[in-house]
């Protein structure tokens, strides 16, 4: 087979690895999106205002009320006095913490696990709490969740939409490799075919370079998702909760079927075609 050959194999190789990156990070996020929204869900924050000066004997009481409805992570309840939660609110709304008067009173936050997280959930709770002396309201957003969720999809299908046209350029490049490649090595094809050799025996170099090709997009992908699994972990964010294994095997074996057919399929189907309209 000619080594003109190998320029062409290049770009079919690297066009390959494109395709199996875009959709390994399209199965990542896809495989990965309920881990995402559980944990936005157990970190919303869910604030009780409270009365001016209540005893702390009152306070403590509520807290045990609070921890003993359904849902609530007992570890999350915790009381926040008002420069407390003048300094949290400041983060999430971009508030001073330098005001010269505090709009916040003290407060009570707590978190719901996610199996639990719902809206009618926070408001049965809010019905409850709201009848505890020196509670003024319960207070909750829940526009985070959806948000993400949105962002996930959109994120998802712009990545999706990528990998599909990037497949298309592929299969593309593919094409022409194995095209140009059998025109070279037109004289030694006819030489085979007329001493009788069989099509299986023909195809057998080409399908082992598109096996090889395949391989090395595979690696690629590995070597890829390897470092982004790693470096997501130990960047000690909520990635690190997020990031599950077996979702990062799947993505992998995913990617070893996809390589294997784009460029198997595609050989095949390129040589058969060839074969056929020389004669064979």
């Amino acid at each position: 087979m000619s080594k003109n050959r190998k320029p062409t194999q290049f770009y079919a190789t690297m066009s390959t690895s494109i395709v199996l990156v875009l959709i390994s990070l399209f199965l990542l996020i896809f495989f990965h999106s309920n881990n995402i929204t559980n944990i936005v869900k157990e970190n919303i924050n869910i604030l009780v205002e409270l009365e001016e000066k209540m005893p702390t004997g009152q306070i403590e009481n509520l807290k045990s009320v609070i921890k003993s409805y359904k849902g609530v992570k007992p570890g999350s309840v915790e009381f926040l006095s008002k420069e407390s939660a003048l300094e949290l609110m400041s983060k999430e709304l971009h508030i001073s913490q330098n005001s010269d008067e505090n709009p916040f009173k003290d407060l009570i936050k707590f978190n719901l696990g996610n199996e639990s997280y719902s809206e009618s959930m926070i408001k049965e709770i809010k019905s409850k709490v709201e009848l505890e002396k020196g509670v003024i309201g319960l207070y909750y957003e829940n526009d985070s969740v959806d948000l993400v969720k949105s962002n996930l999809e959109k994120v998802s299908l712009g990545i999706l939409v990528l990998a599909f046209c990037f497949i298309v350029l592929a299969m593309a490049i593919i094409f022409n490799t194995i095209k140009l490649t059998l025109f070279s090595d037109i004289k030694q094809i006819k030489t085979m075919q007329m001493v009788g050799a069989e099509n299986s025996f023909i195809k057998k170099p080409y399908m082992k370079s598109a096996f090889w090709m395949s391989v090395k997009a595979l690696l690629a992908v590995v070597v890829f998702i390897a470092l982004l699994t790693m470096y997501l972990i130990r960047s000690s964010s909520i990635f690190a909760e997020i990031i599950q294994w077996k979702y990062v095997a799947f993505t992998v074996l995913i990617s070893f079927a996809v390589a294997f057919f784009i460029q198997f399929v595609t050989t095949n189907s390129i040589i058969n075609q060839f074969l056929k309209r020389e004669g064979r």
